[in-house]
């Protein structure tokens, strides 16, 4: 399947401005996202196209390729017109190049994976298509080598940048929901440095939280450090999405009459109010005490659980028949499966 135009991806114009851009792709991040859309494989394939055309559009280079030579222009391959020293030549003529090209530097800090670009660098490219020979001089075209005191130098190749590392935590339900920060020890060039990692609220069980720099350093750039995120399962709440739900055991007469119950949150003990005639599987909500993740907040969902009695004698058995001869209940009467006797 073709690929579809990547402003037309984020909505946006042709022309829009960079932090047009990025309020797009905040707003379709945030609705496509697969927190937001669970099980669903159309979303998930919506959420790609929106981070890959964000890629491509938030960096100026390759949003100049682009533009150019459209979806042809964004990989590793020769532009459309055969010469493939061109791009290179339009990455020099930039403001803020460097040896050549202009090299593509995340901001510091941490960030969850989810909503994090993927990197790029218009160096390593260039160096799929030509080798380390790439540096010496290309001003506006090929130079050849030349021999003699006054020959042409090219320019050293830069170290290669480190690896990345990953690193797994493991993390409480509460630590996840709502942000901790840690210390961690990793090992780097041959010795133990211990880091604080602060871990964003709202991450789940597989999460990559990035450390920009504190990967492996080999002379060049490091890499960057991936801590992988284990949370481990809550004894009696359940994440789900954003929200998280609790089940709540009710007696049958306190269903019946209405009560008052003190529930758990992660933020303390809340009381709720139980209307009479509450049945089983109601949902009770209490607002913003759930998962917290990039300024939203969900909420706790109580679940009722109605309990009743077992062990019932014959004078139980009356009162309740004559119960429910006062107070009918026609318990299936909006099921579809229902039968034609009922």
């Amino acid at each position: 399947m073709a690929k579809r135009d990547y402003y037309e991806v984020l909505g946006v114009s042709k022309t829009a401005s960079a932090d047009e851009i990025r309020k797009a792709h905040r707003k379709l991040a945030l609705k496509y996202h697969p927190d937001r859309n669970k099980n669903s494989k159309e979303n998930d394939e919506r959420f790609k196209e929106i981070q890959e055309a964000y890629d491509t559009l938030s960096d100026t280079t390759k949003r100049q390729n682009y533009d150019q030579f459209g979806h042809a222009g964004v990989g590793a391959g020769p532009p459309p017109n055969g010469d493939p020293y061109e791009a290179f030549r339009r990455a020099q003529q930039q403001p803020g190049g460097r040896g050549g090209y202009q090299q593509w530097r995340p901001s510091p800090g941490v960030s969850v994976e989810d909503f994090d670009v993927n990197s790029g660098d218009f160096g390593d490219i260039f160096e799929q298509l030509f080798g380390s020979r790439a540096g010496g001089g290309m001003g506006g075209g090929r130079s050849g080598p030349t021999t003699g005191r006054g020959a042409t130098r090219g320019r050293r190749a830069e170290p290669p940048r480190g690896q990345d590392i990953d690193h797994p935590v493991t993390l409480t339900f509460e630590q996840a929901a709502r942000g901790v920060t840690i210390p961690l020890q990793i090992s780097r060039e041959g010795h133990t440095e211990t880091i604080d990692v602060k871990i964003p609220a709202g991450v789940k069980d597989g999460s990559r939280v990035r450390i920009r720099g504190k990967g492996e350093q080999t002379g060049g750039e490091p890499g960057d450090l991936y801590i992988i995120t284990h949370v481990t399962p809550h004894r009696y709440f359940r994440r789900e999405g954003l929200d998280i739900h609790l089940d709540l055991p009710l007696s049958m007469y306190e269903a019946l009459l209405g009560t008052k119950v003190t529930v758990p949150t992660l933020d303390g003990q809340v009381t709720v109010t139980i209307p009479p005639g509450t049945s089983s599987h109601a949902k009770l909500r209490i607002k913003g005490k759930g998962i917290e993740r990039a300024g939203e907040k969900g909420d706790e969902i109580v679940v009722t659980r109605i309990i009743v009695p077992k062990h019932l004698d014959e004078a139980d058995r009356a009162l309740i028949k004559q119960l429910e001869k006062k107070h009918p209940v026609n318990a299936r009467a909006d099921v579809e499966w229902r039968t034609s006797a009922e």
